[in-house]
């Protein structure tokens, strides 16, 4: 077996190379590169097209260093647009995958202790543990939420580290303290939040922000809930509306504590605004979380000056 497969890392080495070139001199690309900058006049995006991505690329990040107030940046992300390449670049794709496979299919290396999730992360308000409601609860509310803050974003590296779930947890665990609860579920790429409660997805954040019918459900004492909704508008530009801030602004005068969950980081900065607004984040994160993922968090949060007032263990 291992003869044969470097037999075909020898073929692939060859051959791979070979095809993509192939493919890309029969068919030139066209790149678009998008990204936009929220300032406080509003949400500006901009959109470049080149045949070279690094130059449309250079093109959004200089539109987006001239905002010296932008509040929250989407970042450059460029695309191929009308490919048109046909069998040969499919033959090129394949083979480049197999040779990425064979030769740097590497899996991304996982933090495996509290340490390096510190590392990754930054040294948190509160230590890392796996969800304990009732104590996280009692912990938020003596060291984040006794000095007169109200928000606090519930944030994840990736999809599946159980953000929407803990939000709801803890939500629950708050208001069984007595506390007026507000939990909010700002992730409209992936809302969740509405079935833990035995919700329907409507009349929820999305309607509010585009001056539709809002309901907030009284779930339990001292609990409310506020479901994502239905909006075909871009999240991102959505959630930058200024009627977001009127309403944590409007809501922390009613609630004791606001939780609000919103997407993964890899999703995109959906997750500042919230961030930015309540000055920091619980994070939640699977046990052998990707050390890549938990950098580009981090970064996230440092550059909306967010702190991470603690982290959640989920199981792998």
């Amino acid at each position: 077996m291992l003869q044969s497969r470097l037999r075909a890392v020898a073929f692939l080495l060859v051959a791979g190379p070979a095809l993509a070139w192939a493919a890309s001199a029969l068919a030139p690309r066209q790149y678009v590169a998008t990204g936009g900058v929220l300032v406080p006049a509003g949400m500006m995006k901009v959109r470049y097209e080149s045949a070279d991505p690094r130059a449309a690329a250079t093109l959004v990040q200089g539109f987006i260093e001239s905002h010296k107030e932008a509040l929250l940046v989407d970042p450059p992300l460029v695309t191929s647009i009308a490919p048109n390449l046909g069998g040969n670049m499919a033959l090129g794709a394949i083979a480049a995958l197999l040779l990425s496979l064979f030769l740097f299919g590497r899996r991304p290396r996982p933090v495996r202790s509290e340490g390096e999730l510190i590392h990754a992360l930054g040294e948190p308000l509160l230590a890392a543990r796996p969800l304990a409601p009732q104590h996280l609860s009692r912990q938020l509310l003596a060291h984040w939420f006794a000095h007169g803050r109200r928000v606090l974003a519930v944030v994840s590296p990736q999809d599946g580290a159980g953000g929407a779930h803990v939000a709801a947890e803890l939500a629950r665990a708050v208001a069984q303290s007595g506390e007026a609860t507000l939990l909010i579920d700002a992730d409209f790429r992936a809302p969740a939040l509405h079935r833990a409660f035995g919700l329907r997805n409507r009349d929820g954040l999305a309607d509010f922000l585009e001056g539709r019918g809002t309901q907030i459900a009284h779930c339990a004492e001292n609990l409310s809930v506020l479901v994502a909704g239905r909006s075909g508008a871009d999240p991102l530009e959505l959630l930058s509306r200024g009627r977001m801030l009127e309403l944590l602004a409007a809501a922390a005068t009613r609630y004791r504590v606001i939780l609000v969950h919103t997407p993964a980081a890899a999703r995109g900065p959906d997750l500042q605004l919230f961030a930015a607004f309540a000055g920091g984040a619980l994070v939640v994160a699977k046990r052998g979380s990707e050390a890549g993922a938990l950098t580009r968090l981090r970064d996230l949060l440092v550059s909306c000056k967010a702190r991470v007032v603690g982290t959640v263990l989920s199981p792998a």
